[in-house]
């Protein structure tokens, strides 16, 4: 009886993680999601807690689930640039296609970052702070092997890359021309091999 509690619960995060991720934190209702989870209210928040409680829980899954993997790539690949163009490539192609997206769940809950608990907040700033750091690792293993330049600093070029990728994701938001984010792309992995 535990492992199905178990399973209904991480479907339920997973159903509140893309309600999250779609409409924001103040769009999104507890009522919405026992509503989309077939659950009454108070069920809801038994299994899973207040609003915050889970916005906090889906932020966790998606972070585990979709951008961990991420920076574990980039820390480990044998070319680490190109790994990086790998990664900007996609967020061109993500945020400039023909099919809307909901945006990087972590950049619009940083939009929203006012409206949210501390707890949250912190949250936020940490996982900040972890992709800072697997972009720094990512740099210095391409400054190693000679495709960066040796004087540069691996941790500012990583806080350089995070904004033009938070800068992509944004403009993507704007609907700006698929050219434009190609021009913010091309710049950024120019910069960080000049």
């Amino acid at each position: 009886m535990g492992r199905k509690l178990e399973f209904c619960r991480e479907k339920a995060l997973h159903t509140a993680m893309e309600n999250f991720w779609a409409q924001g934190y103040e769009h999104t209702s507890m009522r919405d999601l026992a509503a989309k989870l077939g659950l009454h209210l108070g069920s809801v928040y038994n299994a899973l807690g207040d609003k915050e409680k889970v916005f906090e829980s889906a932020l966790r899954l998606h972070f585990d689930a979709y951008v961990m993997p991420d920076m574990e790539r980039l820390t480990s690949a044998e070319n680490p640039l190109g790994a990086m163009e790998t990664l900007m490539t996609r967020v061109v192609e993500e945020c400039g296609g023909e099919i809307a997206t909901p945006g990087c769940f972590i950049i619009n809950s940083l939009l929203e970052i006012t409206r949210i608990n501390d707890n949250i907040s912190a949250l936020l700033r940490g996982y900040m702070q972890t992709m800072e750091e697997s972009f720094t690792i990512c740099l210095r293993r391409a400054q190693d092997m000679g495709q960066i330049r040796a004087d540069a600093e691996p941790a500012e070029l990583a806080r350089f890359f995070m904004g033009a990728l938070f800068s992509l994701r944004t403009m993507g938001k704007l609907k700006a021309g698929p050219q434009h984010l190609k021009d913010i792309k091309t710049c950024t992995l120019r910069a960080l091999a000049a």
